[in-house]
């Protein structure tokens, strides 16, 4: 019998395989939870949200187009999520709870892919979308040490880049256009890591979402799609270490895992749901 519900708030929402990844995390711990995906049209947000707690859901996450357009509901809101963007939320006691584990996320996914530690690292931001955002925030509040973000509109990213200083005045953030060559290439020679945040690659006819120029050998490449993408088909074949979105999905899940049930996640488990749950849509 489920005494436990959560779910995934998103528009659209049925292409996700967080609730294979999350049901895999919840019988391996023997919780009696559910994890449902809840379809919901931005307009409609705040009526949804109202219906999920009289419901007596636990928590749940949020993901395009409401990580911003949530915050409008929340009691609270934790620091790591002060980009304006909260991909997860607690319900306690009536009140609600946001936070951001996106960043947690691909650091870890960084370390495990590469052995980049954020911690005093150079990275470079291909976008400045609601990801980006949540993450370049919170790699600023873990110590890193310089960040490049690109993005075709300049203003949207040096706003990004007005935050970050706020948040650690020591993260040097460079701004640059996606067609400055020169710049980009000394940017990506310096740099530990390319992490592609646009969605450029979700559908299967969209080009390369990086100049295959820039695709230098020796690069590390992570696409934050957790799925084939031109860019990964690609920088292998230029010399590029890379990585796809994956782990990115699985430890930001298992740090929202942890965030509702107060236990730690069984890792393992979780990433057998996730990825049996993928190669079934391959």
């Amino acid at each position: 019998m489920v005494t436990e519900r959560y779910g995934l708030l998103g528009w659209p929402v049925k292409h996700s395989v967080s609730p294979q990844m999350q049901g895999a995390g919840f019988r391996a711990i023997g919780r009696a939870a559910s994890y449902e995906l809840i379809p919901v049209a931005p307009e409609d947000l705040v009526a949804k949200v109202a219906e999920l707690k009289a419901l007596g859901f636990r928590g749940w996450n949020c993901t395009i187009p409401h990580k911003g357009g949530i915050l409008a509901c929340l009691d609270q809101i934790d620091p790591a999520a002060a980009g304006g963007s909260v991909n997860t939320v607690i319900h306690l006691d009536g009140k609600l709870y946001g936070h951001s584990t996106d960043g947690y996320g691909l650091e870890r996914s960084l370390a495990e892919s590469f052995g980049v530690s954020v911690r005093g690292g150079n990275l470079l931001f291909w976008g400045t979308g609601g990801a980006a955002r949540a993450v370049g925030v919170y790699f600023a509040s873990q110590g890193l040490k310089r960040l490049t973000l690109v993005n075709r509109t300049l203003a949207r990213a040096e706003e990004l880049a007005g935050l970050i200083r706020q948040v650690s005045p020591d993260c040097t953030v460079s701004v640059l256009a996606p067609d400055d060559l020169p710049a980009l290439r000394s940017a990506l020679h310096d740099t530990q890591a390319l992490v592609q945040c646009t969605s450029v690659g979700l559908h299967p006819d969209d080009p390369c979402s990086v100049p295959e120029d820039l695709l230098t050998p020796g690069l590390n490449v992570l696409d934050m799609i957790y799925r084939p993408t031109k860019l990964l088909a690609e920088a292998p074949k230029r010399g590029c270490q890379v990585a796809d979105g994956r782990a990115m999905l699985l430890y930001q899940g298992v740090r929202a895992f942890e965030l509702w049930t107060g236990v730690s996640a069984p890792v393992a488990a979780m990433r057998a749901g996730l990825d049996a749950a993928l190669a079934g849509k391959s």
